[in-house]
């Protein structure tokens, strides 16, 4: 994967709010198939990914992240500024 666009395709989610701003309440590996809610992208059973789910009350409740997806997303919750 490319992270420059990866990063950037996180900073629109998390700026539209479709990516909240570090609320992890419960992140749980995996190889499953599914669509990437950071990237956008597939993911496939051969990749590790992260099933999430985010603090209660926080919207959206749950996402699915490529392994490296969700690294780039915690590192762009330490970002000051990144979701205004």
């Amino acid at each position: 994967m490319n992270n420059v666009t990866e990063t950037l395709a996180i900073r629109v989610r998390m700026h539209e709010r479709a990516l909240p701003q570090g609320e992890v309440w419960r992140r749980i590996g995996e190889y499953a198939s599914g669509r990437c809610d950071a990237c956008g992208k597939r993911i496939t059973t051969a990749q590790a990914s992260y099933s999430v789910e985010f603090t209660p009350g926080v919207t959206p409740q749950s996402a699915r992240f490529h392994r490296s997806c969700f690294e780039i997303w915690q590192g762009e919750c330490q970002t000051p500024g990144t979701a205004s």
